[in-house]
């Protein structure tokens, strides 16, 4: 059978070689005619025939496909190479590839409308003799590049769903994780499926492995042979021009195997080949793998044996191959019908596999391919090189390691023409325009070694990929950090001192020389010469600032991993850049930002022109900002201090706290004493929740500590200094505490607050009965209640946090702060007794202890009876009401329409759980399990006089009682003073100043405030650095906050300052010592205590708890008043506005504290004289009401009744008027409950329908 093969084989052979002589024969006499010709007449054609004869004769020759040729295998490859040349290349240019500019000449062929010059296509050849015809040096660039070519990348970052590939020529792509493998794919879709079926998305494939854990199947520097599936959008073919952008564009690229290997020829296939293969299945002595060759017709076998080397090599943290994991494959045996493989990926193997046979097709030769070329021709660019004898390529300067090289002799002196030299293929592209092969030289692409040698630069993650030997700690760590810029043999943002310049690169850029290496080389861009808004510089090889020999200072911002190129910077600004990378801040590092824009969570900041960081919104203070847009406007500089580094993640976290940005105490980064937890070392940290045994306080970098043993309870968000008591790095646990006066050793501190034996309490609860007067000392702290032991009783007893006061919100925190360890209550008042548990409740509420002293307290719910005004507490809050409860665990409802005379809505609205009231028994139902009681805490209900027991009064004293201390407070003596203050910011809610009179006891280093109100008088003076002199309304000594006004009426002598007299130490300005509470108006002021006497107030300043008002008739003497009463804790700001008038009477005038004014505006407590006055105190009034029982605008209240007069119909509202200065809105949902009739077809005739026309008016 063979024989009948071979005849028809060497007849074809004949024939093919006399048409093959026919044809050299007419070529030899075409050229002597056309030069003959030339010579006598330039514009001579070839005759017709002649090329038609030559094209014929071209597209019958072709490479044999099988069986015996009767042609030499020397006659084959010049016959071949011959009719290839004219069919490819018969339009390519002559001369020197250095020599661009000569011109060609003219010939018959070449009509004059060609005589314009031409870009090369890609695969241009030179007509050299005609038997030594090669390719054009090509380097790849992005504009060259073809769909569904072939090139060889290395792995740059391993992302959750994707490969970051590095080309050669400093290109990128992208591979996603479905076009790794078929297999991969496959375990992708049933994870989507699982997850879509709710479940385990992570045990798809029978296994614990995570499919989409690409970590598990390569590693960084992995080579890869990858096909081009699509260009960027800015370099499609249509566009023509490619479009500029800051960024290297990303090619998408695919490693799928029958994509890489499907225009392999099997008759190619021979032992050396390397192939691109995935592995399908895990059998008990190898592995199965996916070539993809003829449609994946082509089975492939992986022996265990030839895996492990590569598996210890690289990947020693893994024991076996994974389904869908893609290697390169080296042939070791073909069978004999070519339908089955033998393969290893041994690296020594792999790295040394060579081709021993011609490739029939040109399709078969692959990127990563070792081949032996010929040198051919050897340009000032590179080389051409041709091997198995019939395939041209070449290979660029950077692919043969001579960046230096300055012309064509110092390339023909290391590669002589026909010498011989191994290389490794690098891209492959065979389109219409041209065929182009590109080979590299470089010894670590020949070696197929991620790296080149060491550099000495590197870190230890890195070095292993220039190694030998493999490391198992270090390769996993390398490759679960993911990142490139780990594994480059000189590390991101390394500043290199010494760069000289090798050669210049035309206009593209500079060639250096890295200091004490030869491993890489580094390039630099011409843009990377000269900053963003500097042109760029003229670069000349022989003269200028960067002429070869030169030396620069360059930063490394790149790097190529196949080139071995690493791409610098000179630019003195990125060179100078003290943070560059991530790794270049530590937490606690100090830092200034600019602000890039603000958010709802937080501030973006920017830090350099490569980093930037967050700053969360609890973070941009240390206290809460009502309006912290205004404070952080994009573009403005602020100081920050690093509060936390996720290399991870690659974020910044940042803090703008001054307690933390100012702080010079030692930084907390760890639990280590390197870290900064050193035992006895006072630091600052931010209060994170409070928990039943401290709290938990949050150092940088994530370090936290539990505070123990606390002088006074701890606030969330709050910043405080402690001292480390103890560190446990194992543990990671560090005990702090907020005790940080140094005169106390760390040892006493350790001694104090070691833990106690546990108390021993009594539980013979008969010591005690409901409503009894007790005390007791604090034995523990809880997130929301204390624990006491009684004194004399021994008794356990509990203190909810809500019962340390009368008072809820910023006064009660203040309190509590207060309560600690051994902290003592000497009047207690037990309110309910648990049997079962021996432990009592006690209740420290004034109110309450009062009522026990004067015996109003009732101790079972038969002792109630209607018309009684008892004291409790609100227990719970429903939507129907609020219960409250009394005494003796007595509890009563007090319904929705009983909490108020005025509408509410929710029971949330006024009240709040263990708020003191005072309830008037309104109904008392006796049944058989206990009396049902429903109580009032209307106000024209309650008379707190009818508790017999507390003063109207009691509640504001209280308040500010608690608020000031026993003794007050020096600087609340400067309110109601006239100082002097300097503007620093004008906003547009108000004026910032600072204290400018260093004689006053308010600290110049508090933090003023003007608000819009106050300031309106005289907004035109207050310009930055402006002296004004203003009066202090009010003083928060803690936070060193004050208020001032310029309000005319508060400040004589309203005059602007010069900024060139500022008020001198010990000499405060005449302006300052007018209109104070010790001087004339004390006398005033007493006299009006004395007699009661009620007076007009003003209000100057609404805060959440209480009024600043002035008292025109007393000298405008500043006065304070309570925004809530013991059944109202509503929200003051809209029952109050700046500059309303009510009346007061004047209830307390101390020394060093601020002068109480007790409201008198309630009709019930109001003397029959002022009543009417006191109605209308402070309404403002309506004009020409629709509604004539309406008078003022406070009487509209919601759920009220009322008339309005529709003026005007719009869309699906209605616009009305209940006077002429009040308006209102109807929509059109109101006056329908179900859906529209057929007939209605507008808005206008919904409101027709419903009665409701312009002009009317309506209720």
């Amino acid at each position: 059978m063979a024989g009948t093969r071979e005849k028809p084989a060497a007849k074809a052979g004949t024939e093919k070689k006399q048409r093959t002589d026919k044809k050299a024969g007419a070529e030899k006499k075409h050229r002597t005619d056309k030069k003959t010709g030339a010579e006598k007449n330039p514009s001579a054609e070839k005759p017709r025939s002649e090329k038609k004869a030559a094209r014929s004769a071209s597209e019958t020759v072709d490479f044999p496909r099988g069986g015996a040729s009767g042609l030499t295998p020397l006659e084959f490859r010049e016959v071949s190479r011959q009719a290839e040349q004219e069919v490819l290349f018969s339009d390519g240019v002559t001369g020197d590839q250095s020599d661009k500019k000569r011109r060609l000449p003219e010939t018959a062929d070449a009509p004059k409308k060609h005589k314009k010059k031409s870009k090369k296509a890609a695969g241009s050849t030179v007509q050299l003799p005609e038997d030594e015809r090669v390719n054009l040096v090509e380097s790849l660039s992005l504009k060259k590049l073809s769909k569904g070519a072939l090139v060889l990348g290395c792995i740059a970052s391993i992302e959750e769903l994707e490969l970051r590939v590095s080309l050669p020529n400093g290109l990128l792509g992208t591979v996603p994780i479905t076009s790794i493998s078929p297999e991969l794919t496959a375990l992708v879709e049933k994870a989507a499926e699982a997850a879509d079926d709710s479940d385990d998305a992570m045990d798809v494939d029978g296994s614990d492995d995570d499919p989409l854990d690409l970590k598990t199947r390569f590693f960084i520097g992995q080579y890869v042979k990858c096909a081009i599936a699509d260009l960027p959008a800015d370099q499609s073919a249509a566009s023509g021009k490619k479009k500029k952008s800051k960024s290297a564009p990303w090619l998408e690229l695919t490693l799928i195997p029958e994509e890489i290997n499907g225009r392999i020829d099997p008759d190619d296939i021979c032992e050396g080949v390397i192939v691109t293969a995935s592995v399908k299945s895990v059998e008990d002595r190898g592995y199965v793998l996916t070539t993809g060759i003829s449609g994946n017709k082509i089975s492939a076998f992986l022996p265990t044996s030839e895996a492990q080397a590569w598996i210890d090599r690289w990947m020693p943290q893994v024991t076996e191959l994974k389904p869908g994991q893609l290697v390169e494959a080296a042939v070791t045996s073909v069978s004999d019908d070519r339908r089955s493989l033998r393969m290893t990926i041994d690296p020594a193997v792999v790295s040394q596999a060579t081709v021993k046979d011609t490739y029939k097709t040109m399709a078969s030769v692959q990127p990563g391919q070792l081949v032996s070329a010929t040198v051919m021709k050897a340009w000032d660019r590179g080389l051409s090189l041709r091997f198995m004898g019939f395939y041209d390529c070449s290979a660029d300067l950077n692919g043969l390691g001579m960046p230096a090289a300055r012309s064509k002799a110092d390339v023909e002196k290391k590669y002589p023409l026909g010498k011989v030299v191994p290389v490794r293929v690098l891209y492959v592209s065979l389109t219409a325009a041209g065929k182009v092969i590109i080979v590299s030289r470089m010894p670590h692409v020949l070696a197929f070694k991620p790296r080149p040698a060491l550099t000495g630069y590197e870190l230890p993650a890195a070095a292993h990929l220039a190694s030998d030997k493999a490391n198992s700690d270090i390769s996993a760590a390398a490759n679960e950090k993911g990142k490139i810029d780990k594994m480059w043999p000189i590390p991101y943002g390394t500043v290199l001192d010494d760069c000289i310049v090798l050669s210049v690169v035309g206009t593209i850029g500079l060639a250096l020389q890295v200091p004490a290496t030869k491993a890489v080389t580094a390039f630099a861009k011409v843009a990377q010469l000269a900053e963003e808004d500097e042109p760029a510089p003229k670069l000349n090889k022989y003269s200028g600032p960067f002429h070869v020999g030169t030396r620069h200072r360059a930063r490394v911002v790149g790097y190529d991993a196949i080139d071995a190129v690493v791409r610098v910077s000179l630019r003195p600004s990125m060179v100078n850049e003290k943070f560059l990378t991530i790794d270049d801040v530590y937490p606690g590092a100090a830092v200034n930002g600019t602000i890039k824009v603000f958010r709802e969570n937080g501030v973006e900041i920017t830090i350099s022109s490569t980093l930037h960081g967050f700053i969360h919104k609890q973070h941009l203070a240390d206290v809460a900002l009502k309006h912290p847009e205004l404070q952080f406007k994009a573009g403005k500089q602020i100081a920050c201090r690093i509060l936390k580094v996720l290399h991870e993640q690659r974020s910044i976290l940042l803090t703008t706290r001054k307690s933390l940005v100012q702080s010079k105490l030692p930084i907390v980064t760890g639990y280590t004493e390197a870290e900064g937890a050193v035992p006895g070392a006072i630091t600052q940290a931010v209060v994170d929740r409070v928990v039943d045994n401290g709290a938990i306080v949050n150092f940088y970098q994530g370090a936290h500590g539990l505070v123990v043993g606390g002088s006074k309870r701890l606030e969330p968000g709050k910043s405080i200094k402690c001292r480390i008591l103890t560190c446990d790095s194992e543990r990671r646990r560090i005990r702090v505490t907020d005790n940080v006066d140094e005169g106390v050793s760390l040892d006493e501190l350790l001694a104090k607050l070691a833990p106690a034996k546990p108390t021993e309490f009594s539980t013979d609860i008969s010591q005690v009965a409901p409503g009894q007067i007790v005390s007791g000392a604090v034995v523990r702290i809880r997130s929301e209640s204390a624990m006491l032991t009684l004194d004399g009783s021994k008794l356990c007893a509990v203190l909810p946090t809500g019962h340390y006061s009368d008072h809820r919100g910023a006064i009660a925190d203040k309190i509590a702060a207060r309560v600690g360890v051994n902290t003592r209550f000497e009047e207690l008042v037990v309110v309910s007794i648990n049997a079962e548990r021996g432990r009592v409740m006690v209740s420290a509420k004034p109110a309450l202890v009062k009522a026990a002293k004067a015996g109003r307290i009732v101790t079972s719910s038969r002792e109630v009876t209607t018309g009684m005004t008892l004291i409790g507490w609100v227990k719970k809050l429903a939507t129907f009401g609020a219960f409250i409860s009394f005494p003796g665990s007595v509890s009563a409802l007090a319904p929705l329409e009983l909490l108020s005379d005025r509408y509410v809505s929710a029971p949330e609205d006024l009240l709040q759980p263990d708020q003191t009231v005072i309830a008037y028994v309104s109904s008392v139902e006796e049944s058989a399990d206990g009396n049902k009681i429903r109580v009032s805490l209307k106000r024209s209900a309650v008379d707190i006089s009818a508790t017999q027991c507390i003063d109207p009064a009691d509640f504001l004293l209280g308040y500010f009682g608690e608020l000031e201390g026993a003794a007050g407070e020096p600087v609340l003596g400067e309110i109601g003073r006239q100082t002097t203050v300097k503007v620093k910011q004008k906003l547009p809610y108000g004026v910032v100043v600072t204290p400018a009179d260093e004689s006053a006891a308010i600290s110049v280093e508090a933090s003023g405030f003007i608000t819009a109100e106050q300031a309106k008088d005289r907004i035109d003076e207050c310009k930055e650095g402006a002296l004004l002199t203003a009066c202090v309304l009010d003083v928060d000594p803690e936070k060193a906050i004050v208020d001032y006004s310029l309000r005319s009426a508060l400040v004589s002598g309203s005059a602007n300052l010069s900024a060139a007299t500022p008020a001198k130490k010990g000499k405060a300005s005449k302006r300052s010592k007018t209109a104070t509470n010790g001087d004339i108006s004390q006398k005033v002021l007493t006299d009006a205590l004395h007699k009661k006497q009620e007076t007009p107030v003003v209000v100057e300043v609404v805060k959440e708890d209480y009024l600043v008002l002035s008292m025109p008739a007393l000298d405008n003497a500043i006065a304070f008043a309570m925004t809530k009463t013991y059944n109202d804790r509503s929200k003051p700001f809209m029952r109050f506005k700046v500059g309303q008038r009510l009346s007061g009477t004047p209830v307390r005038i101390e020394t060093n504290k601020r002068t109480l004014v007790l409201l008198q505006s309630e009709p019930d407590t109001a003397s029959a004289a002022t009543k009417k006055n006191d109605a209308t105190a402070g309404k403002r009034p309506v004009k020409e009401p629709v509604d004539s029982a309406i008078s003022f605008f406070e009487d509209y209240q919601p759920g009220l009744v009322t008339q309005a007069k529709v003026k005007t119909i719009k869309g699906t509202q209605a616009n009305l008027d209940l006077a002429a200065n009040v308006k209102g809105r109807l929509h059109i949902t109101e006056l329908v409950d179900g859906p529209l009739d057929d007939v209605v077809k507008s808005p206008v005739d919904v409101f027709a329908a419903a009665g409701v026309r312009v002009g009317d008016t309506i209720e």
